[in-house]
């Protein structure tokens, strides 16, 4: 217990590292140091216990975390990088070791491993063979199934019950196939990996008790992210010397949607017998004031084992809740918060983050930031005017304003598509760079069409009408307008699929921001024109982001902010319907995961936190009347500072006097508590109130989701759950209390 190893650990780190035999679950709360523990314990077993490093294996999620890990082990034993250390994500393991048993596993050895784009290029693939339509069934929906299915360990012989629905026989035909053409290519994609070596360890004992002897000591970080095939694996191989260390915390599983099950770490110890419950709870990151909220939030929940985060460090600022009246309101308080924290307290800019739910909701906040010349980067995502369908849009707009524009004109051609091919616009590229003419010209000249399909010329004449019309149009009609027209014309937004389809969904979002974006230029420029705007978003979008050291806030949704920490910290966009999100909290059947990743948001901050709500929002293509989310109302009041912004003048003087010190290092928490400063809550405009008098095969619709009938009640009082099966076959779980239904 002396080992250098063990010094500057606190007694339940300690604990956790020297518990080396049998199976230890470490519930290591925000901030408690869990990377340090993995690293020190590895480098225990090494030093203090002479494991040899090989028969060491630690899994966790990402390459950066993997090289993070292999870093401190080397500085803890003074180690050459040359020392082999079995460190890796979960997908590189099992690649290596399908690499070395492709034989056994019926794979060539040479077989190649799909990317996510070569993966969905060979669906769209299958669904041509099938004669599946890519417009009512997506390559990205099918994909997503396949992946589900993977994960949770079924062949396409197996997961019928998992493509229930309407569409479930198309996935099936879909999954068949995409299995016949990887074996015809010996080809594996990223689920495969782990799949295809659980059913070799399955099946051949001989070859997982190798594995087993040669990994004796298994470690896992991130424990609650894991899926069923992932649980599996480490099952297997754990069956023999049971000394298996997961590290994880329930309170931040935020990745049902992609299979990860909380249940593999809420149930730990009944999977592995005699399990040491070891728990991280003292905080190195935030503030009392902050991790006092957090644990409000938290405990709320059921699906927990249960812990209290705790910290030597000072009581810190009180969390500051923030209504606005509009998005853009929103975007200029914190724009002006985070130029007088670097001005006044030398906050650097990337010591601030700008968190949010959905990724329609940055474009408010880019644009101020942009307009107070404020560096800024996107994390975990791409820009909003770098997005595919903004892009689209806007190329577009440049055809019809640029008639020289051959590169807006060759993203557009065939988008959405209208049977013009790769061979086709290639052609034409050609016959335009021969003649020195731009590709607008060419795809109506006689002479380079002669080699084009009927078909092809046909669709070229046709776009080329609607250009011209468009252009014609631009001169008398408002540039909103005109790009809902260019979009009504195309048949964009049909083109994106499934209208229920997450993908869809934030893509015609997107859409509509951009649409809000072109309505407030209007609006503030003095004389719009089409050419001014183009250009302004032009300079916004060629700015280069810079490395992630540059001095520049940080933006990013919720999910990707896991694992990451900031001084400061915005989090935007906490009203209903946006957060918790809709159909997210009716596809998992409760808002447990939902407050898991407003947890997750608040014990990213380490020193200040801003909450925010917008009481009106332009989203999903109109303007709404907000109400505060539910999670406002679950904060503590005696440690939140209110401010009800009235507009950005008035903001200002706010915010200058809550800056005034109580005498103690901190702000004065406003009288009366966060209730008395939320407004009543209130019905989306877009519906009228309505009672909470729901019934079995009553008829309901939601703002959002749509109409369909309650169809089994659950629970009782603040926690009683309707069954809806919506009218286009879904079946979800809607607490009641914050349902945002009315009857039919």
């Amino acid at each position: 217990m002396n080992s250098s190893i063990l010094e500057d650990l606190n007694p339940q780190q300690r604990e956790a590292v020297v518990s080396t035999e049998g199976p230890v679950l470490v519930i290591a709360g925000a901030g408690s140091g869990k990377t340090r523990v993995i690293a020190h314990r590895m480098a225990y077993l090494i030093r203090e216990r002479s494991v040899p490093s090989w028969q060491i294996l630690a899994a966790t999620f990402t390459n950066k975390a993997a090289r993070e890990m292999r870093d401190r082990v080397y500085a803890l034993l003074e180690l050459d990088a040359q020392v082999r250390l079995s460190i890796s994500t979960f997908h590189s393991f099992c690649a290596k070791v399908l690499r070395r048993e492709a034989e056994k596993a019926s794979l060539p050895p040479r077989f190649t491993i799909l990317d996510e784009n070569d993966q969905r290029a060979v669906v769209k693939a299958c669904m041509k063979r099938l004669e599946i339509d890519p417009k009512s069934l997506t390559a990205e929906q099918a994909v997503d199934r396949i992946g589900q299915a993977k994960t949770r360990l079924l062949d396409p012989g197996e997961a019928h019950d998992l493509f229930a629905g309407g569409r479930a026989e198309e996935y099936l035909a879909i999954y068949r196939e995409y299995e016949r053409m990887l074996a015809a290519n010996a080809a594996v994609d990223f689920d495969d990996l782990l799949l295809k070596i659980v059913r070799l360890f399955e099946r051949d004992g001989q070859t997982l008790a190798h594995y087993q002897d040669r990994f004796r000591y298994l470690l896992v970080d991130e424990y609650q992210d894991t899926n069923l095939a992932q649980f599996r694996l480490i099952q297997l191989l754990a069956g023999k010397s049971g000394n298996l260390c997961v590290v994880g915390d329930e309170d931040q599983s935020i990745y049902s949607w992609r299979g990860a099950e909380i249940s593999n770490l809420l149930d730990f110890p009944k999977a592995f017998a005699n399990a040491r419950v070891i728990r991280l709870e003292q905080n190195y990151r935030s503030t009392k004031t902050i991790l006092a909220v957090a644990d409000t939030i938290i405990r709320r929940n059921t699906e927990r084992l249960g812990k209290t985060l705790w910290t030597a460090g000072p009581d810190g600022e009180p969390v500051v809740v923030v209504s606005t009246s509009s998005a853009q309101g929103e975007a200029a308080f914190v724009v002006e918060q985070i130029q007088k924290l670097r001005l006044a307290e030398g906050v650097p800019l990337r010591e601030t983050a700008v968190f949010y739910r959905i990724n329609a909701l940055s474009r408010s906040v880019e644009d101020r930031l942009r307009a107070e010349n404020t560096p800024y980067r996107v994390i975990g995502g791409i820009r909003f005017y770098d997005r595919q369908e903004i892009k689209d849009a806007l190329a577009y707009l440049q055809a019809v304003a640029s008639p020289a524009s051959s590169l807006a004109l060759g993203r557009i051609i065939n988008r959405p598509r209208r049977g013009i091919g790769d061979k086709t616009l290639r052609t034409l590229e050609g016959f335009a760079l021969e003649r020195g003419v731009a590709l607008s010209q060419a795809i109506q000249d006689e002479e380079a069409l002669a080699s084009v399909p009927r078909k092809a010329r046909g669709a070229l004449a046709a776009l080329s009408a609607m250009i011209e019309k468009w252009r014609k149009e631009a001169e008398r009609i408002p540039l909103k307008r005109l790009t809902e027209q260019i979009l009504e014309d195309t048949g964009y937004i049909e083109s994106l699929g499934d209208e229920d389809s997450l993908e869809a969904v934030t893509r015609s979002e997107n859409l509509a921001e951009l649409l809000a974006s072109i309505g407030e230029y209007e609006q503030s420029a003095d004389s719009p024109c089409l050419l001014d705007y183009l250009e302004q978003v032009a300079l916004a979008t060629s700015a280069d982001e810079g490395e992630a050291g540059e001095d520049a806030v940080s933006l990013m949704t919720l999910h990707s902010a896991k694992g990451l920490e900031f001084r400061v910290v915005f989090m935007i966009g906490l009203e209903e319907a946006i957060f918790p999100s809709p159909r997210a909290t009716m596809a998992r059947g409760n808002i447990e995961e939902e407050r898991r990743l407003f947890y997750v948001g608040v014990t990213r901050a380490k020193q200040r936190l801003y909450i925010s709500w917008a009481r009106s929002r332009w989203l999903h293509g109109r303007t709404d009347w907000t109400t505060p989310s539910v999670f406002l109302h679950e904060l503590p009041q005696d440690l939140c500072q209110t401010i009800e912004q009235a507009d950005e003048a008035m903001a200002s003087e706010i915010l200058a006097r809550s800056s005034r010190s109580d005498g103690r290092g901190g702000r004065t928490p406003g009288r009366g508590g966060l209730a008395s400063h939320l407004p009543r809550r209130r019905q989306k405009r877009s519906l009228p109130p309505a009672p909470k008098l729901f019934a079995v095969g009553q008829r309901v619709e939601h703002v959002f989701l749509g109409r369909g009938e309650i169809i089994d009640i659950e629970g009782q009082g603040e926690m009683r759950r309707l069954i809806i099966r919506f009218d286009d076959g879904q079946v979800g779980e809607i607490l009641e209390r914050y349902g945002d239904l009315r009857n039919l």
